[in-house]
């Protein structure tokens, strides 16, 4: 596998890989080098090795150790490891497979995701794809749109960025903590930037009752957004509630302890509009009624499952109208969460993926 960054904190990369190696392949992981991280390690099951982009021909320092380990299939999450999972199949000498693992739409995203690198890459994307034996997507949106756009023919899997299953015993702290808090609390959990809804979010406290608050958990990737999160939340004082990045296992639990979950993903481009966010699914496995963007993927999954509302993530007044009305219906939106959980988890989903590489290595 290659993925484009120090393999630290990505989920859903690691999910992949040690359902692969749980399935008997042996998995190596490359990733990008940093000073404090080791160059070669052992994550659980796999192997994880980190390289340095020296070479002056684009790529090839990422081509080369892929092309030295002689892999029987290269897997490439996203196009910045499309290419170079190519070549080094290519130069292998074997007859080596290609998985290309599309997380984004790219020829869909917004024009700050995409710099003069990785927009010649998207414009040969389809040329990419296919040479490449097989496609994963992470919505069903992404997988429709990539196959019409490109006429690919070849294996194509969505593969939902769905956590594995939580029972109730396990989450019982959390609601037993979410039942003693005072407060209506209201959580949005991720990346925070431009595009992911906290001013909104923020902005809809405005319309909502003193009892409610709101709690921003996780990092804050843009110094300006930071700075516009911040001067938004001051008029409200401590109703709401800034926490920093928190382990990938904790998510769960974290929202489980909220009253009111929120996924406010904006409609900044295609691919934001067709997202099948991770935290919508997050969501649903802690039990928590959500409210979530009215775009056609996240809609779709939250009134199929009945677990929340959708709102106009642009009208603050009418994401605090789908916060009431939510917790409103609280405990109709928790029992269906607990009926949507036992499918939408990740020991059901991961079989997809080990389905696709047997096929690919009979």
């Amino acid at each position: 596998m290659r993925v484009n960054n120090a393999f630290t904190h990505d989920a859903r990369v690691r999910r992949e890989a040690d359902a692969l190696a749980e399935a008997g392949y042996d998995v190596t992981v490359f990733a990008d080098a940093r000073p404090e991280l080791p160059r070669s390690e052992r994550v659980g099951d796999i192997e994880v090795r980190r390289i340095s982009k020296t070479s002056r021909i684009p790529y090839w320092s990422i081509a080369r150790p892929l092309r030295d380990e002689r892999a029987d299939i290269y897997h490439a999450h996203d196009i910045d490891s499309l290419l170079p999972c190519l070549i080094a199949a290519r130069l292998s000498g074997g007859r080596a497979k290609v998985v290309y693992d599309s997380h984004e739409l790219w020829s869909g995203h917004a024009a700050d995701k995409v710099h003069a690198k990785r927009a010649m890459l998207v414009r040969a994307e389809g040329l990419m794809l296919r040479s490449a034996d097989a496609l994963i997507t992470a919505s069903p949106a992404f997988t429709e749109v990539i196959l019409g756009k490109y006429g690919y023919r070849g294996p194509s899997l969505t593969l939902l960025n769905v956590p594995r299953f939580f029972t109730e015993e396990e989450l019982t702290p959390a609601w037993a903590a979410r039942d003693a808090d005072p407060k209506i609390r209201v959580t949005s959990v991720g990346v925070f930037q431009h595009g992911r809804g906290a001013l909104p979010l923020i902005a809809a406290l405005e319309f909502l009752p003193a009892e409610y608050i709101i709690e921003l958990v996780g990092p804050i990737a843009q110094p300006e957004y930071e700075a516009a999160m911040h001067a938004a939340a001051a008029p409200f004082g401590d109703r709401v509630e800034f926490v920093g990045r928190i382990p990938a296992e904790q998510v769960v639990p974290r929202m489980a302890a909220a009253h009111i979950s929120t996924v406010l993903i904006e409609p900044l481009s295609q691919s934001y509009q067709l997202t099948a966010p991770n935290k919508v699914f997050d969501s649903i496995m802690a039990r928590t009624p959500m409210v979530a963007s009215d775009m056609p993927t996240i809609a779709r999954f939250v009134n199929e499952t009945g677990t929340g509302e959708v709102c106009d993530v642009g009208d603050p007044h009418d994401i605090a109208r789908a916060i009431i009305a939510a917790n409103d219906r609280r405990d109709e939106y928790r029992e269906a969460a607990q009926t949507a959980a036992l499918t939408l988890n990740w020991e059901r989903e991961k079989q997809g993926l080990v389905d696709l590489y047997d096929g690919l290595t009979r």
